[in-house]
């Protein structure tokens, strides 16, 4: 993930990012539904695949893309800043440019990932909120168990919509779980990323080509969704609920709010609703993130 300068990794960082986005976005969709289902007590999906099935049958093969155009923003910004700031962080913490990634110590690479994975999720939460809130909008359920109407029409009417009704301030709503995930995951990504590849290249059976890419970001992302599906969870609770008049959430009133009321009405598991579909995003994810920053890498340096 070496690259000559910080503006060719940001740049590749939001291409790469993009590019994974269009090809996840379905099972980001599904991942999202599962992650909302049984907020205020209705439950509506068995599983994934029911999950896909109904909000095709239901709302057609389209929605299964949306929320695509703020997805496409958040990669532009969150993935570019994400990649592009890790290697400068990490060689900040006293790391020598062309230093061999097996000589580099591990917590280096997991703060180093850590930080710019929080940094970067802040910078792009608005776009994370309104991409969550066209994503399971029309999902949650009134207290007679009729479904709610569908709020928005696309992204700049979500936007403005959200604005007027709780100001500006509320496009950082979940940002606590939002950091808090995006540092964890990124940690995890790129931590271990960095660790397992160099492991792999310092011995005979692999060279620096896709195969060894793949296996490498294929680990990665089931490590990634292990650390980061309970904060995940959350961060879809918190952003996706509907919201009082006073711009508070109906459901939760923050982060530590959200996950005592969850642990005590729905147990410990459901901070893993959605674990498969999760890493069904995840690693495809950051697998061809990976291989099209290192196939840009190689071409552009």
């Amino acid at each position: 993930m070496e690259t000559d300068n910080i503006y060719k990794g940001l740049i590749y960082g939001g291409i790469a990012s993009c590019a994974a986005e269009v090809f996840c976005i379905p099972v980001d969709v599904v991942k999202t539904r599962l992650q909302m289902d049984g907020t205020g007590g209705h439950q509506i999906y068995r599983g994934s695949l029911h999950c896909a099935r109904k909000v095709v049958a239901k709302e057609g093969p389209t929605a299964l893309f949306r929320g695509l155009e703020p997805a496409l923003l958040r990669q532009a910004t969150y993935g570019s800043i994400r990649y592009g700031l890790y290697t400068p962080i990490r060689n900040a913490l006293g790391v020598e440019h062309g230093t061999p990634k097996e000589a580099i110590p591990f917590w280096k690479k997991f703060l180093a990932g850590g930080a710019a994975g929080a940094l970067a999720s802040l910078a792009a939460n608005p776009t994370d909120l309104v991409k969550v809130r066209l994503q399971t909008d029309g999902q949650l359920k009134k207290k007679d168990g009729s479904s709610r109407p569908k709020r928005y029409t696309g992204v700049t009417h979500a936007f403005f919509t959200i604005i007027r009704e709780e100001g500006m301030w509320s496009l950082w709503n979940g940002v606590g779980p939002t950091v808090s995930r995006a540092t964890i995951l990124a940690a995890a990504e790129l931590g271990t990323y960095d660790e397992i590849k160099g492991r792999l290249l310092a011995t005979p059976y692999f060279e620096d080509d896709i195969v060894c890419v793949t296996l490498t970001s294929s680990i990665s992302g089931f490590f990634c969704t292990l650390a980061s599906s309970p904060f995940d969870v959350m961060k879809s609770r918190v952003m996706g609920q509907p919201v009082n008049k006073d711009g508070t959430g109906r459901y939760y009133r923050g982060m530590t709010d959200c996950f005592f009321k969850v642990l005590k009405k729905e147990g410990i598991m459901s901070f893993y609703n959605g674990f498969w579909p999760n890493f069904g995003y995840i690693a495809p994810h950051v697998v061809i993130s990976f291989i099209a920053m290192e196939f840009l890498k190689s071409n552009f340096g």
